[in-house]
């Protein structure tokens, strides 16, 4: 069984209703992301986009709030173990992303209020290297052999929704121009006035509304490295303070692991990413609690699992995506301004 972006997303909805919708969460600016040559890499972040709640798309990447949309008049529900839905707004004046398993880019006119799909292009690469392979479960797609050997089994059903899931999605986005709306949230006691969450609609009453996978704040942003999942537990790192992460969009991760200086390689996939070439660039001995936890960061990145991720200007969660229920693992990144 694989951790389902549905779980992850939850885990952030009430951070972004609690910081007044996405907007306030850092998705309101026009700046892009990626690695060069990743399926998610952006053109310039330096355009400015095109005001209105279009503008809080670019640069973005997007799913389908609860996994679901509505298509001629019915709820169409992804199945939360066997699709990721992602789409980004590049400001290349193109739209990439993946209708469930099946990777898509496309010309499109994204305005202040309207979306317009147009021509397919080809399929932006995936990432130039590959996270560890799946440990007691399928991965969120499965490949051709996967899905001959899953005809007569238990994923044939499973297999039958995803592609009726596609099917509905792709017909969403081909079925003329959106309109781009907001649809306000609800106050929560004591909070802050609710935000919104961008909605999609077309002309037959076909409805989407957006939930932010990787807002355009993420990039501009330093993180700790709060805590980590294991199994069904959170356990927080007593160093947590004094490591710092930086995700740059070429790439590289850089900061801190509570006592030495590190990078790494982050491959963004869409709505996963995972990491490669973890390394320390100084060796210095620090106090025993922050060269525990050090070593411990080290091994799990070092681990290359591939995770599932949400990511604004205030937290990132990340589950793995590729191990059994009983045997998951996670990381909770929360921003340093927000300590």
């Amino acid at each position: 069984m694989r951790i389902s972006l549905r779980r992850v997303a939850g885990a952030v909805a009430g951070i972004v209703v609690a910081c007044g919708g996405v907007s306030a969460c850092g998705a309101a600016s026009g700046h892009g992301g990626g690695r060069s040559g990743d399926a998610t890499a952006s053109a310039s972040p330096t355009k400015k986009g095109p005001g209105g709640p279009g503008g809080k798309l670019l640069g973005g990447i997007w799913t389908f709030d609860s996994l679901t949309l509505t298509v001629d008049g019915k709820e169409v529900q992804g199945h939360d173990s066997a699709v990721s839905p992602w789409v980004e707004f590049r400001d290349d004046g193109t739209v990439a992303g993946n209708y469930g398993c099946t990777p898509f880019h496309v010309k499109a006119k994204l305005e202040a209020t309207t979306l317009t799909w147009g021509d397919d292009l080809p399929a932006l690469p995936s990432p130039s290297a590959t996270p560890a392979p799946p440990t007691g479960a399928v991965g969120a797609c499965q490949t051709p052999e996967q899905q001959q050997e899953a005809k007569a089994g238990d994923f044939a059903t499973t297999n039958e929704e995803v592609a009726d899931f596609e099917a509905k999605v792709k017909k969403f986005f081909h079925r003329g121009p959106l309109k781009i709306t907001e649809k306000k949230l609800e106050r929560q006691p004591g909070g802050p006035p609710p935000g919104s969450l961008p909605q999609l609609r077309n002309e037959h009453g076909d409805l989407a509304t957006l939930s932010v996978v990787r807002a355009p704040g993420f990039f501009d942003t330093t993180y700790h490295l709060q805590s980590w999942t294991v199994y069904d537990h959170t356990e927080d790192f007593e160093s947590a303070k004094d490591n710092s992460f930086a995700f740059h969009r070429d790439g590289t991760v850089t900061g801190n692991l509570g006592c030495n200086d590190f990078t790494a390689r982050a491959y963004f996939n869409g709505s996963h990413v995972f990491f490669r070439d973890t390394r320390l660039t100084t060796h210095r001995t620090c106090a025993a609690q922050n060269m525990r936890d050090e070593r411990s960061i080290v091994g799990r990145l070092q681990n290359s699992l591939n995770y599932g991720y949400v990511g604004n200007s205030s937290v990132i969660y990340m589950a793995d995506d590729y191990t059994s229920e009983d045997r998951k693992t996670g990381l909770n990144f929360q921003a340093v301004t927000e300590q």
